[in-house]
């Protein structure tokens, strides 16, 4: 009689896990079918180049697949921005394009003493690593010369360097 206590139930109270088994059943189906849109060869290679990535969304490119997603540092100071990166796939899972937000002590000494020459009353805001799908580095810097009184970036500019920190012309 022991085995068969749940047909003591109420039939409401059979209800209610019922209906907690189906709808836990439905939502690990539809996060299923969102990671089956995404070929296992893009998981894979995404994986193996950021396995510390969090908060990863994925979405259709004229290449194949991007992610979205958020880098996990070490150690993050308060007030330092969180770190973003955006890394795109063919759908065999080779790398078109890797674009990760940097910090200021990975960015070559070379650029960041160019820049300070070439624009002094400007900040540093922003330092994108761009990598290509053949290796070549380059970095994209935002440089503003400061915050509006809404507290925007004002009056920015994009520069681009060499992956040692040389200048690139436009």
């Amino acid at each position: 009689m022991a085995g068969r206590s749940w047909q003591r139930l109420p039939i409401h109270f059979m209800g209610k896990y019922l209906l907690l088994i189906v709808s836990s059943l439905l939502a690990g189906t539809a996060g299923a079918q969102q990671a089956a849109q995404v070929p296992a060869s893009v998981l894979v290679a995404f994986q193996r180049m950021q396995p510390q990535a969090g908060h990863v969304s994925w979405h259709p490119c004229p290449t194949g697949y991007e992610a979205a997603f958020e880098q996990r540092p070490v150690e993050r100071l308060p007030g330092e921005r969180r770190l973003r990166g955006r890394i795109s796939f063919t759908p065999t899972g080779e790398l078109v394009e890797s674009r990760l937000d940097v910090t200021h002590q990975a960015f070559p000494a070379l650029g960041r003493t160019a820049i300070h020459q070439q624009y002094p009353q400007r900040e540093l805001d922003r330092i994108v690593r761009v990598t290509d799908a053949q290796g070549r580095v380059i970095y994209e810097t935002k440089i503003c010369k400061g915050r509006d009184k809404n507290g925007k970036d004002a009056d920015c500019q994009t520069s681009r360097f060499d992956e040692n920190g040389r200048p690139l012309s436009k």
